[in-house]
């Protein structure tokens, strides 16, 4: 394993280079580079020219002659042509050499397009892994066909036991259409609707079912405690969502709890306690602690980590309800018990803007010093910066924490680029309110905390442009990474055979073990084709490969995540409008990813997103009567336009006329009666749109690397002009 490893690195340090243009003389083509692994990208470059003979026969040498891998996906092709005869011959092939649950579905495929039944049935029969949800709908479809003994409870075991997928839907249609509705009992066949229907959200149609189910019982409640872990979910889901009665509802699940045995499975104690708390949160009101109750009694039987931190979310959301300082509380008591510190970053996001908008600012500052032990970068710059910036102005009442907490917030703490800063105490000549503000900032800057807070903190620091720029670019490196070197062979194939269209998806599907070298180099590749298509795939992929990271970032792939697509429209609409070209840059980045043809869910269409009705406000204005927002010169210019318009109706705040291009100029109006005394930046924390924050924060973030990258203007001096124009005025 250790030789093939190298071997295949070798190739792909050739393939590098051969597509950099870095090697001495001449050149090695791809057929070159690839020796015997070329067959199967030439195969593939072959179909995509029509050219299907000489695919096959790619295909064939492939599978006869290339590594292991390749060979592989040479028969996993070649089992698609041919024959019904053929491609089973090929596909047992492909299942003898290479004997796991993909090549037999594969296998399967082929033998249910010959309708060999017996021997699906009898290939799918005692396999030591799990089957997929399409391979176990062919061996149901082939159970029914030959009405084989047990087909009624491997049915019942799929459906009722297993997630929900779209192969369950498709093969209980043709089911049905095939009269097959005697095979199982009507009981069963009604659990079956009912999961479909929770499965599509049609919770009335659901609860109709349900409805059905129950008063067939004898005793509803025995039945309720029967059912398995993924039935009481959806039976839960469906009274939620399917019924008023509520609070019956939940009485429903209390009685059920008494019919338990001390042999009952784990998950229905906790099942039913669980959705009797959310039904008593939703059907009794705030904070119902009846709610309560049961979401700790869920918790204490957990069966599972993910049972657990599903059941303490929706405790801790509950007490939130009631106030921060009940939410306080609880997290007191139980943030060290959290499993997925991810799992619950909404949940902080939603109680730092709690916080805000009470002007609880010593609770902010009080939540922060339980949490920063536990929580997530994000999470942990959001609240650190806020607490500073807090401090800073004098909201916070510092006297209210110990010393020992003031001591710890001020700490001794670690600066940019490893730069130390001692420690610093009134003792020394320095306020506390100024130490401890500056201990939080520095806690904002750490490594591996979110960028936009990294950024503001940095400016609130002083730190120097060399300092911030020799350090922000670094991330928090993956602890688990496992480099796919199959996948990247795949990914280097596809970059030397001109195979574009399969690079993002191979990405998307195997981002976490793709080291951050080859994303680069894929990256780089896909943006040479000059497409929307293509350019916005490898802004996305490096985007999320710089912040999912094996190794540190280099300013190289920066510019990769953050490239300047349509310059010459871009240069030109800022110099016309006198806005900064990296704030353009930021603008259309953030809201399409330069994909002229890309349209949101709201009708929002072109580069810049905008709003029909909002573009034909603009056309009037610039007394243009025929445009298409599509067209990439018109959108950036009318984008531009409209974000000028708005900087000079707000006064000249850059980051309000943001906040106005994403919600409108009218709520950010009303935003700012709420909270007149405050900076731009901790009024951001305080709108209510989840949407509206993030879209200000993305593009600030973005504008500062821009500048940094293009235009010599530093890091600070962006956010600065962007964040706190009004209060350097």
């Amino acid at each position: 394993m250790e030789l093939r490893n190298r071997i295949l690195f070798t190739i792909l340090v050739g393939t590098i280079l051969f597509l950099a243009g870095c090697r001495e003389g001449r050149a090695l083509s791809p057929r070159e580079q690839f020796g015997d692994n070329k067959w199967y990208f030439l195969a593939l470059e072959s179909m995509q020219q029509g050219m299907e003979s000489d695919a096959i026969g790619y295909l064939e040498k492939g599978a006869k002659g290339s590594d292991d891998f390749l060979a592989k996906k040479c028969l996993e092709e070649l089992s698609r042509f041919g024959t019904v005869g053929e491609r089973i011959a090929t596909a047992q092939e492909l299942y003898k050499r290479f004997p796991d649950t993909a090549s037999l579905l594969r296998l399967s495929q082929a033998l249910l397009a010959a309708e060999d039944y017996e021997q699906i049935i009898y290939l799918t029969t005692d396999v030591s892994e799990p089957l997929s949800a399409e391979l176990t709908a062919i061996r149901l479809h082939a159970l029914v066909r030959k009405n084989k003994q047990g087909l009624a409870g491997e049915i019942e075991d799929w459906f009722l036991f297993e997630s929900i997928t779209p192969h369950h839907h498709r093969f209980f249609e043709s089911f049905l259409a095939a009269n097959n509705e005697g095979l199982v009992s009507q009981e069963t066949m009604q659990s079956i609707r009912l999961r479909l229907a929770v499965h599509q959200r049609d919770y009335g149609q659901s609860f109709r079912i349900l409805s059905e189910l129950l008063q067939g019982q004898d005793d509803a409640y025995l039945w309720l405690v029967q059912q398995s872990e993924e039935m009481l979910s959806d039976i839960g889901r469906t009274f939620l969502y399917g019924t008023q009665k509520l609070t019956d509802a939940a009485n429903f699940f209390e009685g059920a709890l008494q019919s338990l045995q001390k042999d009952s499975p784990k998950h229905t104690a906790f099942y039913l306690n669980f959705y009797a708390a959310r039904l008593y949160d939703k059907g009794l009101g705030t904070g119902s602690r009846k709610a309560l109750e049961k979401f700790q009694a869920a918790m204490e039987i957990a069966p599972t980590p993910e049972n657990y931190d599903n059941a303490l979310w929706y405790y801790l959301s509950t007490q939130l309800k009631i106030s921060t300082a009940a939410a306080e509380k609880a997290l007191k008591q139980y943030i060290p018990t959290i499993y997925d510190v991810l799992y619950y970053s909404d949940f902080f996001e939603t109680m730092a803007l709690r916080y805000v908008t009470n002007r609880d600012w010593n609770g902010l500052l009080r939540c922060y010093t339980l949490m920063r032990e536990y929580v997530d970068g994000e999470t942990l710059a959001r609240y650190a910066y806020l607490s500073g910036r807090l401090v800073q102005l004098g909201q916070v009442d510092l006297d209210a924490f110990p010393q020992e907490t003031l001591d710890e917030l001020v700490g001794a703490r670690h600066g940019a680029a490893g730069e130390t800063v001692e420690p610093q105490t009134a003792e020394q000549g320095v306020p506390v309110e100024e130490a401890v503000s500056r201990g939080l900032f520095a806690a904002a800057y750490r490594e591996g905390c979110d960028l936009y807070y990294r950024l503001l903190a940095a400016v609130q620091l002083g730190y120097s442009p060399a300092v911030v720029r020799q350090s922000l670019y670094q991330t928090r490196l993956l602890e688990d990474f496992q480099r796919d070197m199959d996948v990247e062979l795949l990914l280097a194939g596809f970059m030397a055979f001109d195979l574009p269209e399969r690079i993002y998806p191979l990405w998307q599907e195997h981002s976490r073990s793709i080291s951050l070298e080859m994303a680069q180099k894929a990256a780089s590749h896909l943006s040479l084709y000059g497409t929307d298509l293509y350019s916005a795939q490898g802004l996305r992929l490096m985007s999320n490969a710089i912040f999912h990271a094996d190794t540190q970032t280099t300013e190289e792939m920066y510019r990769l995540a953050y490239p300047r697509l349509y310059a010459q429209e871009i240069s030109a609409a800022a110099q016309k409008y006198q806005l900064p070209e990296y704030l353009v840059f930021a603008l259309i980045r953030s809201e399409s990813f330069f994909d002229a043809g890309v349209s949101s869910h709201a009708g929002a269409v072109g580069l810049a997103q905008l709003m029909p009705a909002t573009a034909g406000d603009i056309a009037r204005k610039l007394k243009v009567s025929q445009y298409d927002l599509t067209d990439p010169q018109t959108s950036i210019d009318f984008g531009s336009f409209y974000l000028a318009e708005l900087v000079g109706r707000l006064e000249g705040s850059v980051i309000e006329a943001l906040y106005s291009y994403n919600a409108g100029i009218t709520n950010v109006r009303n935003w700012k009666k709420y909270f007149p005394d405050l900076p731009e930046d901790l009024i951001l924390e305080m709108i209510p749109f989840t949407e509206t924050r993030n879209y200000g924060k993305k593009i600030v973030s973005a504008a500062a690397v821009y500048g940094d990258l293009y235009y010599g203007v530093t890091h600070g001096d962006v956010v600065s002009e962007i964040m706190f124009q009004a209060a350097t005025e």
